[in-house]
């Protein structure tokens, strides 16, 4: 909106209007204080820095057209036909004022008032910081009949600003073309999408400017100019709602110098929209102008209500007028205050109520103007109220995706992401086919080097921390994952007790899955002594061998050896992108504790960074006082004189050394003496050379066997040649004429065959065999734990006649290279035992967490287990909601009695529709609405009590066809492969079909089965078996469900006696 008179749009825009807070300084050194990220978030945030600016000069009355472009080269443009940036010399600074604006923090014209009334660049830093964060940008500007242009690398100029060309005088404007660092962002690729919505705001808010986006690579182009200005925008926001008054509420008004606009729409809906800008900027976080706002619509909203007797019960809550809301809130304030230079929060205190002031006074103008409205309006917060309030009714389940306001939802509702409700599905399952839990007090092993219970881990997820747990990945390597949804899962759980082999107990529910030595899982009632659990040792480091640090904490690695902790957290923020490798080689605890190593405590920082770190803090490092009455008492020790004396030989302090000598070695004859002295030490030493070829061979296995070296490596390669494209072409050349040499292809073939003996093709595929290294190492394990030694280990091995476990000497050398230190170290670290199962007469409440992904975690007694995750469905348009035990049986219970039902209100909250009177099949949340119980009595039990709650209180969806019912499979045959039977006598048919030497496995509950065999059988659309629930018969199925739920016994003994021939376990 232009709010400027005729006078002051003409006004000069000079370079005395320009004025200096301070300089450039540490932008790119902390970037993320300034745009607020160096992810997508703050690349995009560039953009919106230099066209905020070309706004200020829309709302200046001086621009009505602005032009974005992003360019093939990687580039971004930005031109407006405004006044253009000033270029005469500053007369402070005597320097260009365009040099001034782009180089110096805090400078612009948005500090002198007379430029500009209103702005959002008030900060003065936004084209000085892109930049600083742009490799390159380039500056152009159409001013007094000349065209200008400067360029700047990483924020400073290239050269003084120059005229490049003529142009009409009333031809002017600003260009600005940067290149975003890379070596800054993560990405410096531009999303259209994002782009896009920022400008649509932008015009939106600006009626009458043209703003023109486009993509030169993919040839798109979106031009946006609306008239209708935030009327057109609130309508928008609201397409496709069903808006319960055409004609919005609409206003804009100015006090104090600040310009109120607003445009409020209600819709059917439950959720609130309410969007806000600051001088065109979109404040997402609200503030002072959102806060005044709302109270000024609860206020106007009460009082028409109070004063024409339309609520008769207690005021209207923010909550209540808000449901259904969409509100564009656009102020426009000479000086605005934001928290941060991101300008998502408006800071302003007097704004809130000025705010409040202007919009209760025109809302309430509105709503005496506009009766029909306005009672809509109370209407729908009173139903709010009325939702709110009747949390023990029926009407208060009118709501819709993630609108839930019936407590807790035990067990959680793990919803879909699709809002399409023909293509979504809900599975109502048993609480307790969740898969097994532990008692409260089983402590979880942390990444921050903690043990915690369940319990604690549950409060203190509560008070909004979070935790990582150590896993067991695919391939079998140890890595770190967020722990999710800690929760009590069962109340009165039977359980059993778990001695392990280092006398750890374990106390847990029987069906829960432990993790074995080769992956798999068992359940606890079903563990014996021989069996492998996966195993979760670690350690403290010590300085030694090829460890140079001390006092980190290390963690057993499968794959035979120990790994840091902290470089496992690094990999999982790079996996997570939390940051890249871009931003440095060394990782740092940010709290500088060294055993915390949850993910968001380390960091990635240059090696110079981390030293200046380290450098100013050396009071919580180097110097604390432990640190310096540790050193004191082992500076006194004999045993400190002799790692001084071996530090002494270590090579990085005789490269110290060395570089201190450089200067001797800049002498040519010195040089030359000292290589002639050394050729003939090297040539008369044997034992030395042989020494010295061993040891580069080490070095270069160490080097080669790290992939960021091999990745430098082929980087280094790939440059080279690229740089140096002739050199590809000798070099093919060269390789072409030595191989036409037939002595070289005689030699060549030699070589081949002298490496390829028969014991390297065995060792080679050997090594890749997990196979062999697994039974030979349990083998070892058993023959170690009962002999103390393995002397007799190959004597063992012989009698076993198993061909795929290696003799001692061969497993020692092909896996650890002749170190048996290293081969026992893996042997003792290689799994736990079971050493005693417990059935405990007692029953408690029992608790479990979910792992993305791996789906298993690390307890602090030493071993993996698995968690009850959720993963056995497709999350894209299948949700699970699992029922605490069995519903309320609705055809006992009186109407006041059911809706005060927790699982029930948490089911009819699920659906959507209501019930009874109010049920509305256009609310329905999904399309399929499945009953997914196990397949036994109880489950039987559970699928009628629902099958009645439906009958009773939702007919429509039986009448629809939205009700089933999952079949389930009853067994498991296997023989070579797995066959699923759903009835005993389908089990009978494919037990004569296989024949005999088949294994099956009777399932008792959905909790048995892991996530793929959930998905295969029951919940893959392509491969499941569903009933359609209907009724044929109306009246017969009434006075059914009356027999089988009703009060009266004697009906229902009968009709059982008359159909026990009839019963099947699946229905």
């Amino acid at each position: 909106m232009v709010i400027e008179d005729k006078e002051k749009r003409s006004k000069e825009y000079k370079a005395e209007n320009i004025k200096v807070l301070e300089g450039l300084e540490g932008v790119r050194l902390r970037p993320a204080m300034y745009i607020g990220s160096t992810s997508k978030t703050g690349l995009h945030h560039l953009v919106w820095e230099i066209v905020d600016n070309a706004v200020d000069e829309a709302m200046a009355g001086a621009c009505d057209e602005i032009h974005i472009s992003l360019n093939k080269d990687g580039s971004v443009t930005v031109r407006d036909n405004g006044r253009g940036i000033p270029v005469e010399q500053h007369p402070v600074y005597k320097k260009s004022a365009l040099e001034i604006v782009v180089t110096k923090l805090h400078a612009g014209g948005k500090f002198d008032k007379s430029s500009y009334k209103v702005s959002g660049g008030l900060h003065g830093v936004g084209i000085s910081v892109v930049a600083a964060l742009s490799k390159l940008m380039k500056v152009i500007v159409k001013k007094s009949g000349k065209i200008y242009q400067q360029e700047y690398k990483i924020g400073k100029p290239l050269y003084d600003i120059k005229v490049i060309g003529d142009c009409a005088k009333d031809d002017t404007g600003t260009e600005i073309v940067f290149f975003p660092d890379d070596s800054i962002f993560s990405s410096t690729k531009f999303d259209f999408s994002t782009l896009e919505t920022r400008f649509r705001e932008i015009a939106f808010l600006n009626k009458g400017v043209k703003i023109i986006l486009s993509d030169d690579i993919s040839k798109r182009k979106e031009t946006f100019h609306y008239e209708g200005g935030i009327v057109e925008f609130v309508k928008w926001v609201n397409e496709g709602k069903d808006s319960i008054h055409a004609k919005p509420i609409y206003f804009v008004k100015e006090q104090d110098k600040v310009v109120i606009e607003c445009a409020v729409q209600y819709n059917s809906g439950y959720h609130e929209n309410v969007l806000s800008f600051v001088n065109t900027i979109n404040t997402i976080e609200g503030g002072t102008h959102v806060a005044g706002f709302k109270t000024a619509l609860t206020r106007a909203i009460n009082d028409y209500s109070n004063k024409n007797k339309l609520n008769k019960g207690e005021n209207l809550t923010g909550d209540d007028v808000r449901e259904g809301l969409t509100a564009i809130v656009s102020i426009k304030i000479p000086e605005p205050q934001f928290e941060g230079q991101t300008k998502t929060k408006l800071g302003n205190n007097e704004i809130k109520g000025i705010v409040d002031g202007v919009a209760m006074k025109a809302i309430s103008e509105f709503f005496e103007e506009n009766p029909s409205i306005a009672r809509r309006i109370v209407d729908k917060s009173l139903e709010a109220q009325r939702a709110r309030n009747a949390a023990k009714k029926a009407k208060e389940l009118v709501r819709r995706k993630n609108a839930f306001s019936v407590g807790g939802l035990p067990g959680k509702l793990a919803d879909c992401s699709s809002n399409k409700t023909e293509d979504s599905e809900l599975f109502i399952v048993e609480g307790d086919s969740a898969a097994g839990c532990f008692s409260g007090d089983t402590e979880i092993a942390l990444a921050n080097g903690r043990n915690i219970s369940f319990v604690d881990l549950i409060k203190e997820s509560q008070e909004g921390k979070e935790h990582f747990c150590y896993t067991i990945r695919d391939d079998g390597s140890v890595g770190i994952e967020k722990i999710k949804n800690p929760r009590r899962t069962k109340k009165n759980a039977e359980i059993i007790k778990i001695t392990l082999d280092n006398g750890k107990e374990i106390i847990c529910t029987p069906n829960h899955k432990f993790m074995l030595r080769n992956n798999s899982y068992k359940e606890a009632q079903f563990l014996t002594n021989n069996d492998s659990l996966m195993p979760f040792h670690k350690r403290i480091s010590r300085i030694g061998g090829r460890i140079t640090i001390d006092g980190y904490e290390m963690i057993w690695d499968q794959n035979k050896r120990w790994i840091f902790t902290h470089m496992l957290s690094d990999e999982y923020n790079l996996r997570n992108k939390i940051y890249s490798k871009e931003q440095g080689y060394a990782r740092h605890h940010i709290d500088f504790n060294k055993r915390n190593n949850d993910p968001s405590n380390i960091i990635r920082m240059s090696k110079e960074e981390h030293l200046l770190l380290h450098t100013e803090n050396l009071a919580k490092t180097m110097h604390s006082a432990e640190i310096k009455r540790k050193a004191a008492e082992a500076h006194r020790t004999f045993k400190y004189r002799e790692k001084i004396s071996a530090w002494a030989k270590r090579p990085e302090v005789k490269k110290m050394i060395s570089e201190h000598s450089k200067e001797l070695w800049k002498d040519q004859k010195y040089k030359e003496f000292m290589v002639q002295k050394f050729l003939e030490f090297y040539n008369s030493n044997e034992d030395y050379r042989k020494k010295n070829n061993e040891r580069l061979m080490k070095s270069q296995k160490e080097y080669w066997s790290n992939p960021e070296n091999r990745i430098r490596a082929s980087e280094k390669v790939k440059r080279f040649f690229q740089e140096n494209p002739d050199a590809r072409e000798y070099l093919s050349d060269l390789a072409k004429r030595q191989w036409k040499d037939a002595a070289l292809i005689i030699w060549r073939k030699q070589k081949t065959k002298e490496q390829w003996t028969p014991e390297f093709r065995e060792r080679r595929k050997a090594s890749y065999d997990k196979n062999y290294y697994n039974k030979t190492i349990t083998l070892m394990k058993n023959v170690l734990e009962t002999e103390g030694t393995l002397n007799n280990f190959d004597k063992i091995r012989i009698k076993n006649n198993d061909k795929s476990i290696l003799s001692l000497e061969t497993f020692c050398k092909r896996f650890f290279g002749y170190d048996r230190e290293d081969m026992l170290e893996a042997i003792k670290n290689s799994n736990h035992k079971i050493k005693k199962i417990e059935w405990l007469n007692e029953k408690i409440d029992v608790y479990d967490i979910e792992v993305p992904n791996t789906h298993n975690f690390a307890l602090a007694s030493g071993i993996f287990v698995h968690n009850s995750s959720k993963q056995g469905r497709n999350k894209e348009f299948q949700a699970i909601l699992p029922l605490k035990g069995k519903i309320l049986n609705v055809e006992k219970a009186n109407a006041v009695k059911v809706f005060s039902n927790e699982e029930i209100a948490n089911l009819i909250t699920a659906i959507g529709t209501g019930i009874g009177e109010q049920l509305d099949m256009t609310k329905l949340r999904y399309g399929k609405i499945i009953i997914m119980t196990d397949a036994d009595v109880d489950g039987a039990h559970i699928r009628t009590l629902l099958l009645t709650f439906f009958f009773r209180f939702m007919p429509k969806l039986i009448e629809n066809g939205n009700a089933y019912i999952a079949v389930s499979p009853l067994y498991k045959v296997r023989k070579k492969v797995d066959h699923y039977v759903y009835s005993d006598d389908e089990l009978k048919k494919i037990i004569s079909k296989l024949g005999g030497n088949v294994l099956v496995q009777r399932f008792k509950g959905l909790g048995e089965m892991n996530a793929e065999q959930l998905w295969d059988t029951t919940m893959n659309p392509k491969t499941r078996l569903l009933k359609k629930v209907t009724i044929e018969d109306t009246v017969k199925a009434d006075e059914t469900f009356s027999k089988l739920m009703g009060d009266d016994v004697e009906p229902r003994k009968k009709f059982i006696a008359e159909r026990a021939q009839e019963a099947q376990i699946d229905i």
